[in-house]
């Protein structure tokens, strides 16, 4: 069976089955059912003792220890320096806490910046190379790219890019650029929600959790050239990104986000503005906050080259 097989029928298992293994009682987080189980189907496809599972962003360890459980020795190493989502500074520690309790000896925690750790990853995994990647981390365009960019000197050549929240466009962009630049990797699969579930009350949240949570792209490092080229839907309108540079120019940059927020409050007026003036329409979310712009878009699909 070919990787690119392999991985399909690990996802096919993952969208039809339940977990391979779960603890509810000791493992919490923000994944869809799908995600974590596919995570674990294709880890213990992909992997053997010369690879190892790598994760930036590890929050309190859903994912990551779900994986370890199922790999046997392989290692799993997850990058997180705990800035994010930690307001009282606990989630290392309940990490640790968890890995005590599920009495796993082959999981490491990488505590630093994700750019720090990906450019000396050879000083944490060694000669290994890395068979299963999973990006879980900031979700900007430039993070995005550049956990992309920096795993490659560490990849397997069979390795599988796992990429959560692609629900986001950002995001989304940020794998297609990659995917369009770098044509030895392939996108085997996508699937998206139609918004992201913090949008909705925790009672409603039901086809997340069970499903894909905020979209996901799954790509292959492709050596044989196996797959045909294929790709995130993205927008070909690049306003946003180019508006990107006004932020970083201004005199107070920081606090622009502040100044976001406050446009919920007149967006009606300056959309009215706009139209009066004859300008490009303004783009506007659906939501008050977490807008991905993906409502349009379809639920699982594999690369169409896919036997």
């Amino acid at each position: 069976m070919s990787t690119t097989q392999k991985i399909q029928k690990a996802i096919n298992e993952a969208i039809q089955n339940g977990l391979l293994s779960e603890d509810k009682g000791v493992l919490t987080g923000f994944s869809g059912e799908k995600m974590t189980n596919a995570l674990q189907r294709i880890s213990k496809e992909i992997l053997d003792e010369n690879t190892c599972y790598v994760e930036v962003g590890v929050f309190r360890g859903l994912t990551l220890l779900s994986v370890a459980k199922e790999i046997g020795t392989c290692k799993a190493y997850g990058i997180d320096n705990f800035a994010y989502f930690d307001r009282d500074g606990k989630n290392h520690g309940i990490v640790k806490e968890r890995i005590a309790k599920l009495n796993l000896s082959n999981v490491t925690i990488i505590n630093k910046d994700y750019e720090d750790a990906l450019e000396n990853l050879k000083n944490e995994i060694g000669d290994k190379k890395v068979g299963v990647y999973f990006i879980d981390g900031p979700h900007d365009y430039r993070s995005q790219l550049v956990c992309l960019l920096l795993i490659k000197p560490f990849l397997a050549d069979n390795a599988v890019i796992i990429v959560d929240d692609s629900n986001y466009r950002h995001v989304r962009q940020a794998n297609n650029d990659f995917l369009k630049s770098h044509p030895e990797f392939k996108l085997v699969f996508q699937s998206y929600t139609k918004h992201h579930p913090l949008n909705l009350p925790e009672a409603q949240r039901g086809e997340f959790t069970k499903g894909w949570w905020n979209g996901v792209n799954i790509m292959v490092k492709d050596s044989e050239n196996a797959l045909a080229p294929y790709f995130p839907p993205t927008f070909r309108d690049r306003t946003l990104y180019e508006n990107e540079h006004g932020i970083h120019a201004t005199r107070h940059p920081e606090v622009v986000p502040f100044l976001l927020k406050m446009t919920n409050f007149f967006a009606p007026v300056v959309y009215a503005f706009s139209k009066l003036k004859k300008k490009k329409e303004v783009i506007k979310g659906k939501f008050t906050a977490m807008n991905t712009y993906s409502e349009n878009l379809s639920g699982d699909e594999f690369n169409p080259s896919l036997k």
